[in-house]
């Protein structure tokens, strides 16, 4: 039986697969999207994720939706959303993504992965920086704190699968080369 979750993900996926099968230019396709409603769906599944953290208890599946929230925050402003079906999400739920992380950060309940997958999203430092400066001091002292002239996510690294099911996060982290090959 699927969980929540993994509901969820299917859901971005569908969306993703969607965004990348149109034809057009971006304008185009970026219109057409908006038009059919996929903005705000995506929004939904956004909020969702938001939804379900405060539901559950598990603390390795609310690590997990954290990870997909900051990931879609900083998705949402380097990648146009013509590819990915996402756009202008929820300022109220970005926000309160964050500060749940900057709580995170302050208790040390960041995992080493999620530790690469911020320090990755810390190079664009203008998609977090706004909604963290003079309020959420230890997001942004760890922001100003990354080191981006290295590369933090593992290249080839990780065992294969380990992004499997886990959305457009997922999707991009397999294009970003992070799992082992298998020769």
């Amino acid at each position: 039986m699927k969980t929540e979750i993994d509901i969820l993900s299917d859901r971005e996926v569908e969306i993703w697969d969607y965004a990348e099968s149109q034809n057009g230019t971006m304008d185009f396709v970026t219109e057409k999207l908006a038009e059919e409603g996929i903005f705000d769906q995506y929004r939904n599944i956004h909020k969702s994720y938001l939804e379900l953290y405060f539901r559950i208890d598990d603390e390795g599946a609310k690590l997990e939706i954290l990870k997909r929230l900051i990931f879609l925050n900083w998705y949402a402003q380097v990648e146009p959303s013509c590819y990915t079906g996402i756009e202008d999400l929820d300022n109220a739920t970005v926000s309160e993504s964050y500060s749940i992380l900057n709580q995170y950060l302050i208790d040390g309940k960041i995992d080493a992965e999620f530790k690469w997958m911020l320090s990755f999203y810390s190079s664009w430092d203008y998609t977090i920086l706004p909604f963290s400066e003079n309020k959420l001091e230890a997001l942004t002292a760890f922001v100003k704190g990354v080191d981006t002239s290295i590369l933090s996510c593992p290249k080839n690294q990780l065992p294969k699968g380990v992004m499997d099911n886990r959305g457009q996060m997922g999707i991009y982290w397999i294009s970003m080369s992070v799992e082992k090959k298998i020769m």
